[in-house]
Parts: C-alpha cells; sequence; structure tokens
C-alpha cells in the first residue's frame, strides 16, 4: 500500500517522503521540520490539494531530454 513515511533525516529534522505501491519512494520533502507534527501537517495539506493539482508541462520540444 502506498504511503507517507515521516523519518528523521542527518541534521536531526523530520522529513516525509511517499513510497508508492512496489515501495519505492516517490517524493521527499525538500525541508526539514522541528517537530513531527509540523511534518505530517505539511502531509495533511499535501493530501488536501493533490487531487486539484494541475500538470504543467511547458517543455519545449527542444528541451526533450529523450
Amino acid at each position: 500500500m502506498a504511503e507517507f513515511e515521516i523519518y528523521k533525516d542527518a541534521r536531526l529534522e523530520f522529513r516525509w517522503r511517499f513510497k508508492a505501491n512496489n515501495g519505492k519512494i516517490v517524493a521527499e520533502s525538500a525541508e526539514g521540520y522541528n517537530n513531527p507534527a509540523n511534518c505530517e501537517h505539511a502531509i495533511i495539506l499535501i493530501k488536501q490539494q493533490v487531487a486539484n493539482a494541475r500538470i504543467n508541462n511547458d517543455i519545449k520540444p527542444d528541451q526533450n531530454t529523450e
């Protein structure tokens, strides 16, 4: 099952990562949080907003990385 995981990084800050059903990490927090409650609050905000998020695909044909 897909899940958010909260962990402590090397600086002892709390971070989240999102793991897909296959266990692979597909997203990670860009910042650390001072306590797990703030980290969990960030996850809640993401879960509330992700259903309405748009896909921004402004890649020009000459920027294709294939």
